[in-house]
């Protein structure tokens, strides 16, 4: 809070140039707001470019919620902390020391943002969040205030890595909710309101008005995503070139369309949503099928680090990851039971986050384009108590 002057300082010198850098890259537009704070504001979560996003159209500073992984890049992150200083959550752990200084912050006069979905939504419809987050709205005593960014995930799907795109981009606050209309409110009654606010589906909303999100690359990276083909239903045999989409074990092809669309080859689903839902039924029909001694997903190729106090990482091992019914066996020979991993994330398309009961926290990294994301699915329906973090 010592800083906080500083920090107000180089926000109101920096929203500017923020703004315009967005209009370039994303064709951003949005409205300059200033409700009376401290206030807590919340979003839906599209784009590695959010805080930004959200932060534009806020005349007073605020602090946001980050992952920890940027406190691990030496010079990088002790420029950020003078910058704008984060408040850390460490990924796919506990949230009970974030939440405090969240509280404190409040406390201090000054306002804090977050994203409640916890990870940018993957397939462009904005996802459930824990229930919690009612109860640290209500029992902060500050205002709420309901953002919306629209069009973010068809200009950065998180599949796609870097590929730029450019449409139309839009932030909107959506509603401010007094202290006084909170207490009145119970903690359901907030979180559906937050549901409600929040809510974006990107393919819903292009039905109305098509909007062409062009670039290079288009279907770039999308087997991080989808990975099982709908024809043959083979697993981790769909690669992108370009804008085309292809199983190299039936030969089916298909190509991602600037609308965010597919096109041609006869491919059963409209758009990434309905790919998507449907590959969500097939994981699930695997893990109820599944053997005890036979493996419901593998991939070769990774890298496991044991991550300490979110600040620095060690490498532990090389090699395969494979998910059984009742364990999931990580490279360096670490073997983890299902009943134990207390959280699971990803930062980015493939970067796999995992905390265990006993307090073990571990990153997997690979270089390949493969789906990671498949794991933290297949644990929720095996019953893991995964705690989806930042």
């Amino acid at each position: 809070m010592e800083h906080h002057a500083r920090h107000s300082f180089i926000w109101k010198l920096m929203r500017p140039l923020v703004r315009l850098i967005l209009w370039i890259r994303f064709n951003y537009r949005c409205r300059t707001v200033a409700p009376a704070g401290p206030y807590i504001v919340v979003s839906n979560h599209v784009t590695d470019w959010d805080p930004l996003i959200v932060g534009a159209s806020f005349r007073e500073q605020m602090y946001f919620l980050a992952s920890e992984h940027i406190m691990r890049l030496g010079f990088v992150s002790r420029l950020l902390d003078w910058l704008v200083h984060p408040i850390i959550r460490q990924k796919g752990g506990s949230a009970a020391g974030a939440v405090k200084e969240m509280l404190r912050t409040l406390k201090g006069g000054c306002s804090v943002a977050f994203f409640p979905e916890g990870n940018r939504c993957w397939d462009g419809v904005t996802r459930e969040f824990p229930a919690s987050t009612g109860k640290l709205v209500r029992s902060s005593g500050v205002s709420l205030v309901t953002f919306r960014i629209r069009g973010g995930y068809l200009s950065s799907p998180r599949w796609s890595g870097n590929s730029a795109r450019r449409g139309e981009m839009r932030g909107e606050l959506v509603k401010v909710y007094t202290p006084e209309e909170l207490r009145g409110m119970s903690v359901t009654q907030i979180n559906a309101a937050i549901a409600r606010d929040i809510h974006v589906d990107a393919f819903d909303e292009q039905r109305g008005r098509p909007v062409l999100y062009r670039g290079r690359r288009l279907a770039e990276n999308l087997e991080t995503l989808l990975f099982i083909c709908p024809k043959c239903f083979s697993l981790g045999t769909l690669a992108s070139d370009g804008d085309s989409f292809r199983c190299s074990c039936c030969g089916f092809e298909t190509r991602y369309a600037p609308t965010g669309s597919f096109i041609g080859g006869d491919a059963p689903f409209h758009d990434v949503r309905g790919w998507n839902r449907w590959q969500d039924k097939q994981i699930e029909k695997r893990c109820a099928e599944a053997k005890e001694d036979e493996p419901i997903f593998s991939d070769e190729g990774l890298e496991l680090y044991s991550v300490q106090s979110g600040r620095s990482s060690e490498l532990v091992g090389r090699g395969g990851i494979a998910l059984y019914r009742d364990r999931l066996e990580l490279p360096g020979g670490i073997s983890v039971p299902v009943g134990e991993i207390s959280g699971m994330s990803l930062r980015g398309p493939t970067d796999l986050y995992i905390s265990t009961a006993n307090g073990g926290s571990f990153q997997l990294r690979t270089h390949l384009a493969l789906c990671t994301h498949k794991y933290l699915s297949a644990c929720v329906v095996l019953g893991s108590p995964v705690g989806v973090g930042v």
